[in-house]
């Protein structure tokens, strides 16, 4: 027979209903919560980019000759994009492919690699000005 203390019990919201579980059940429901809200992020990230890739040649097609060209450019300068980042030290590379294409947060970086947010953020950042320097 399973028994608990009730000092070890918390209070949950669970469809709609709130129910009495353990700190390690509410724990476990949480994280199952955040992974699934990280891989809703990724899914729709993956179908803004192929959303995008389908209408790029109509889209391209429909704009004015200036807009075009402005539009060609900006595509060949993504075609340069693995280039860059392949110039990266693989910290910033393993912490920008986390962030942007797994969709983590800075903290799940953090907590992955056992550092603390702020150099998660500050190794982000420093990469990105390092890609508008090299696009500049």
């Amino acid at each position: 027979m399973f028994s608990c203390n009730k000092q070890e019990l918390v209070e949950i919201l669970y469809n709609g209903e709130k129910v009495m579980v353990s700190q390690e059940v509410a724990d476990y429901l949480e994280d199952c919560r955040r992974e699934t809200q990280r891989q809703m992020k990724q899914i729709q990230r993956r179908q803004a980019a192929v959303r995008c890739e389908e209408n790029f040649v109509e889209e391209l097609m429909a704009t004015p000759p200036e807009c075009f060209v402005d539009e060609l450019l900006s595509r060949m300068e993504l075609e340069r994009l693995p280039g860059f980042i392949a110039q990266l030290p693989e910290i910033q590379r393993r912490r920008l492919r986390g962030y942007f294409y797994e969709g983590l947060t800075y903290r799940e970086l953090a907590a992955r690699e056992g550092v603390d947010h702020k150099a998660i953020v500050r190794s982000v950042d420093s990469a990105l000005k390092k890609l508008k320097k090299y696009f500049s």
